[in-house]
């Protein structure tokens, strides 16, 4: 008698066009989860802030300048900033090396670093390539959305029913602080934040109390970086 096929497929594998297609053209930009970040004080850094202009992107040079703004007061992520160790070399990307001289923290967790600028230091020898952010009042507001699977699990037998097997968190937001050149980002632009992932435009800037709000684009990874990871 006729067979019975079953076709069983990854998004993963459709979802890594989206990387290819994106990747080599779309802007790059940095961002700090709201909660999650940790003040480092380079004690030799710049006593006044200066802007230089670089690319948005390295490789294509349609995506046009950006103003990136370096003061001795940056913030990094949490997840970078509980890894390293008194006495590391670090590399803050697109600036140079810092050496981590202090960290303070308050019942096991990092509140605080103090550093100093080693930018003669080789990149190629430092583990940690880190992003950051100046501590300046221009950092806007950024509303990061993910969205998961219907349900939980890859293959539901014939004796299941989906409603006992839907996901009850679909959707996950988080608040995250950006760099200022997002001002400018259109809606339905897509954009990469550096080290976190891909992103469309949903809800571009308006005003200072109301977030830009970036909604995920899957590329293939089993999980985003941009909320709790």
């Amino acid at each position: 008698g006729a067979s019975k096929n079953l076709n069983l497929m990854e998004w993963d594998k459709l979802w890594t066009i989206n990387k290819k297609i994106v990747d080599p053209v779309c802007g790059r930009h940095t961002a700090v989860l709201k909660d999650k970040r940790v003040l480092l004080t380079l004690t030799n850094g710049p006593e006044e802030p200066f802007v230089r202009i670089l690319p948005r992107h390295k490789k294509h040079e349609g995506a046009g300048k950006k103003a990136t703004t370096f003061a001795n007061r940056i913030w990094l992520e949490y997840a970078d900033a509980s890894v390293v160790s008194v006495g590391e070399e670090v590399t803050l990307m697109d600036w140079g090396n810092a050496i981590i001289r202090e960290i303070k923290t308050d019942d096991g967790t990092v509140t605080q670093l103090v550093g100093e600028l080693h930018l003669e230091g080789s990149v190629k020898m430092t583990k940690l390539k880190l992003t950051w952010l100046s501590d300046i009042e221009d950092l806007v507001s950024l509303s990061l959305v993910d969205f998961d699977y219907l349900i939980n699990k890859k293959k539901l037998e014939e004796d299941e029913d989906f409603l006992d097997n839907l996901n009850p968190c679909t959707r996950r937001e988080a608040l995250a602080l950006g760099d200022p050149n997002m001002r400018n980002v259109k809606k339905g632009e897509v954009i990469q934040l550096e080290r976190k992932g891909y992103y469309r435009c949903d809800v571009p800037f308006i005003r200072s109390s109301k977030p830009i709000m970036l909604f995920a684009i899957p590329d293939g990874r089993q999980k985003s970086t941009s909320i709790g990871a």
